[in-house]
Order: structure tokens, then C-alpha cells, then sequence
């Protein structure tokens, strides 16, 4: 059995890593690791708009008694920080948590577009909304770039303006160019700041191993959202503000190519590996407040529409 995840975690490496590797290979270990796999991940239910619970079994992904004992330990010491116990529990085994997406089914003529994030933060969840606040900001350095950047903006003004967002994005209510949508990769929360920061305090919780086979069952789903809120559409777009959200739905066969670059910082265009939408890659959320960033987004925006 040991022997055996150690091989399902290698695969998932390879899989999750590897910008491009042939075809048959591809296939192969995909397959392999479909019939292979154990871990038990699932969406239980919609809460409210926006707001989903999830639950994961952790017996499953550590099958070893002292793998599963330092992950229970490690979790312990995530679920004391801040506002998590309130979104999270762990009882028998299993991982129970809140997430959350905001994939309107209402449509109209506008080209969909869908953002996708590493991960929630537990006061966006709390608060039911994206990006609910920042620290020493009236409003989150995300609503300001992306009004900037004339992707999106609100003319809701009222004293619960989060609530009043996620509704407005359900309903389509917002000035825009495209029909928006918000996802995220990695569906457990965690702190924008701390030890357990972003996806990197994910990897600090679960391990390498265990994160690249949950990145599997989160590709999935990530996937099903990609083809449910775009589909065939041709003049749909796919925008990932971190890696893994990336290469998680990149087709391994499609080559990027840039776009624009700032010194170090790049954003690429490819294609998904479902329904062949096109994609492109930020930097990440915390350079949003740079004029370069607002730049990147624009050209996007170019490239959406043919400009």
C-alpha cells in the first residue's frame, strides 16, 4: 500500500508539473491514476448563492495511522487561527469545510469570462463575498484593479456592499464587456497572511504528496465549472491569477505565448484542456495595485476582443 501512493503521488507530480510531456504518457497516467485513486472529495451542497460545503476524507488520503497523526496535528494548529474554526471542522476522518464560486446561470449576449483564484480567504467566506476587505483599504485592491482595468464595476452603493456584489454578479447587474464569473482552484480557505498564507499554507498543511492528489479531483471540478459557465463559446476566456490554477486546466499540448512582461512579471495565453477556451495567466493578486498589472489586464482585454 505504501509503495503503491508513493507511485499515485509521483504520477499526480508528473501530471501537475510538467508544462509538457507526450500525449501517450499524458494519457496513460491519468488513466492509471482514475483507476487507482481513493481519495474521497466531494461538493455537498450549495449553502447560499456562492457559497458551497465541502467535504474531504482524510483516512483516505493518509491510509498510513502516522502520516494521517502529523496531518491531524498540523491541522489542529491551522483550525486555531483566526476566523477558520468557523468555516472548518474536522470530525471522524473527514475534512468539512466551506468554499466558494460565483458561476451565474443567468445569461445575455455578453462573452463569458471566468477568474479563477488559488484559494478563498475565510472572511471573504464569512462575509459572502470575493474579496471582501483588505487590511487599511476601504475596499479590496481586487475591485479596484479590475475596475481600472475596464473589466468590471459595480454602481451598487448601499452599507452591506458585499452581500450587495455577490448578488449583482448573479444577477448580472454590473458594467462590463463580459459576463463574469469567479472560481477558485484549491477549494479549502486559508489566511492571506501567517504561516498558513494562501496555497502555500495549503502545501504547509497537507504536504506535497497529498495536495498534488487533491489538485486532481480539484482540476475536475474546475473543469465542470469551465464547461457549465463557458462552454463552446467562442469568444469565452479564462483568466488564472495563480500556477497551479494554471497548469491545473492548461491543455498539456498548448504552448504559451506572452503576452506582456514587466521586468520579471509576465502574463501568457494558452488554451484549456476543456473545450479548448482560451486561458491566460497573472501574476499574482498581491502586484494588483501596480500600474503594470492594470496594464496586463487591459492587453487582455485586447485580446478577448480581437483589439
Amino acid at each position: 500500500m505504501v509503495l503503491l501512493n508513493k507511485f499515485i503521488g509521483d504520477c499526480a507530480h508528473a501530471i501537475n508539473n510538467f508544462s509538457y510531456i507526450h500525449e501517450s504518457v499524458y494519457l496513460y497516467l491519468t488513466n492509471l491514476l482514475d483507476l487507482c485513486h481513493n481519495v474521497s472529495m466531494d461538493e455537498v451542497e450549495d449553502i447560499e448563492p456562492g457559497i458551497q460545503k465541502m467535504a474531504l476524507s482524510a483516512d483516505e488520503l493518509y491510509p498510513n495511522y502516522k502520516e494521517r497523526s502529523r496531518f491531524e496535528g498540523r491541522l489542529s494548529e491551522f483550525i486555531e487561527v483566526n476566523n477558520i474554526s468557523k468555516i472548518i471542522e474536522y470530525r471522524k476522518g473527514v475534512l468539512s469545510y466551506f468554499t466558494e464560486s460565483v458561476i451565474p446561470t443567468k445569461k445575455d449576449s455578453r462573452p463569458p469570462l471566468l477568474l479563477i483564484f488559488g484559494n478563498p480567504a475565510p472572511d471573504s467566506i464569512i462575509n459572502k463575498c470575493f474579496f471582501a476587505g483588505e487590511k487599511g483599504r476601504d475596499q479590496h485592491r481586487f475591485w479596484t484593479a479590475l475596475a481600472n482595468a475596464g473589466i468590471f464595476s459595480f454602481e451598487t452603493a448601499c452599507n452591506d456592499i458585499n452581500v450587495a456584489r455577490t448578488k449583482a454578479l448573479f444577477n448580472l447587474e454590473y458594467k462590463s464587456r463580459f459576463r463574469i464569473g469567479l472560481a477558485v482552484f484549491y477549494s479549502l480557505p486559508s489566511p492571506p497572511s501567517d504561516k498558513w498564507n494562501g496555497v502555500d499554507g495549503l502545501r504547509s498543511i497537507f504536504g506535497t504528496r497529498a495536495l498534488e492528489e487533491i489538485a486532481l479531483y480539484e482540476t475536475k471540478r474546475v473543469k465542470s465549472i469551465i464547461h457549465e459557465f463557458i462552454g463552446d463559446n467562442p469568444q469565452g476566456a479564462v483568466i488564472a491569477f495563480q500556477k497551479d490554477a494554471f497548469l491545473g486546466v492548461k491543455d498539456y499540448k498548448s504552448q504559451e505565448r506572452l503576452v506582456a512582461e514587466q521586468g520579471k512579471q509576465r502574463v501568457v495565453e494558452a488554451r484549456c484542456s476543456c473545450d479548448d477556451v482560451r486561458l491566460f495567466r497573472m501574476p499574482p493578486t498581491r502586484y494588483m495595485l501596480a500600474s503594470w498589472y492594470v496594464n496586463f489586464l487591459w492587453q487582455v482585454v485586447g485580446r478577448c476582443f480581437g483589439e
